[in-house]
């Protein structure tokens, strides 16, 4: 699904919310917490923010073990 095609979907969902509580619903979602407004479907694109798994780290390198000292 396109983001355009999800955004929709969502706006649908919103307007049907708005309507049955009387007052916009605009930021009442879990997603709203990732959303940038300036996005051209900001809706669609914090939803998938807010789902997105997190990138793996790399291993962090170990040191080389140190060898003991010799004695003498």
């Amino acid at each position: 699904m396109s983001y355009k095609e999800k955004q929709d979907l969502m706006d649908i969902e919103k307007w049907i919310d708005s309507e049955s509580k009387g007052y916009d619903t605009c930021g009442e979602y879990d997603y709203c917490a990732k959303c940038d407004k300036n996005d051209e479907f900001p809706c669609a694109m914090a939803s998938e923010r807010l789902t997105a798994k997190p990138a793996k780290k790399p291993a962090a390198k170990k040191a080389p073990a140190k060898k003991p000292a010799a004695k003498k």
